[in-house]
């Protein structure tokens, strides 16, 4: 989830404290001091300064409590686990300061500026519905802000796969994909019966993954790579020499998720951005450690390049983004392109 940078003073971040501060530090003299607070304007300033400064040296580490609550508790759910890191850091934070203030204060050469333990518990009490005050107003605005982000993710990650599917099929259906297939499909039916009734076959998988596909936000490597075989075998039929894919991935790895129709998207932006012939064949490569897939191919981009408008590539990378998954990279070092591909960390019922 992304962050938005803001000011450590800015308005938006105090505004609890803006409010709630002066009129409670007031209301905590006056029931401290009593009369003599307000009876000479020495007495005034000499009791003032030290507590006023504590008063403000507490909100600005109690924001440094909350900011490492924020960063520990990312999540919706776990704003248990933020209001009770939060009250407990806050009250530790106010006790100490609160507590070394008035030892302070009861060595000074002015025993008057000095109160008993019992209004120190008062102070305690007093500080204890501050911090329930702040917590909650905050936790408040925090759930909310999450809430309200969560949904706005999950509407944008929605259109994202929805737009995705439509190039998808899109890039499929369209009327040039078809005339290459039924082109290449007509040619084989005449001089190779067996291999264009596999032809076929892999034609009907091709279509049958990418409705199923439509349907869901993840699908598994195994399912991936099915699918990419069938898809290459049409490729490879058509470029026969011109064009080959070599897949290094154990099975230990085929539970792994990824978005779903990646390696298509990478497979048809290897083919559309470089030569293929029998004297400049396209290698295309999938490879898997622990952490991810990588797909990579080598360039040799065709003369006339084609205006890319990187959409697939940008897609995928947003909606990595929205998932919460980093890693995913794109290197491109003038011989070879690859794209890493982390797999997805699916917490529930996800996909």
């Amino acid at each position: 989830m992304k962050k938005i940078q803001k000011s450590f003073f800015s308005l938006d971040q105090w505004w609890v404290e803006l409010l709630s501060i002066p009129p409670l530090f007031l209301a905590a003299m006056q029931g401290l001091y009593g009369d003599f607070y307000w009876s000479t304007a020495a007495h005034f300033w000499m009791i003032t300064i030290p507590w006023f400064l504590s008063s403000m040296l507490v909100p600005i580490l109690c924001h440094r409590v909350r900011n490492a609550t924020l960063t520990r508790f990312t999540e919706l759910h776990e704003w248990k686990k933020r209001v009770a890191y939060s009250m407990l850091g806050y009250m530790t934070v106010v006790v100490t300061i609160m507590t070394t203030t008035y030892l302070l204060m009861s060595y000074l050469p002015y025993p008057e500026m000095a109160f008993s333990w019992k209004k120190w518990y008062v102070l305690m009490l007093l500080c204890a519905m501050s911090v329930m005050i702040g917590t909650t107003a905050y936790e408040g605005i925090t759930y909310f802000q999450k809430w309200r982000a969560a949904l706005t993710e999950a509407e944008t990650l929605e259109k994202l796969q929805l737009e995705s599917q439509f190039q998808s099929l899109q890039s499929q259906l369209n009327p040039h994909f078809l005339f290459n297939s039924l082109n290449v499909l007509s040619s084989l039916i005449m001089e190779n019966p067996r291999k264009a009734e596999d032809f076929v076959d892999e034609l009907s998988n091709v279509y049958r993954y990418l409705l199923r596909a439509n349907e869901q936000e993840l699908a598994s490597v195994e399912e991936e790579l099915r699918f990419i075989r069938s898809f290459f075998h049409l490729l490879k039929t058509r470029h026969d020499a011109g064009i080959d894919l070599k897949i290094e991935v154990d099975t230990r790895y085929f539970e792994q998720k990824l978005p779903a129709l990646t390696l298509q998207i990478l497979l048809e932006n290897a083919v559309k951005h470089n030569e293929i012939s029998p004297e400049k064949p396209l290698f295309i490569r999938i490879q898997a450690t622990d952490a991810h897939l990588q797909v990579s191919n080598n360039l040799q981009r065709k003369n006339a390049r084609l205006l890319s408008n990187r959409i697939g590539l940008d897609n995928l990378r947003e909606r990595y983004l929205l998932l919460n998954q980093n890693g995913f990279e794109v290197l491109d070092n003038g011989e070879e392109f690859a794209v890493y591909l982390p797999f997805i960390e699916v917490r529930g019922e996800r996909a």
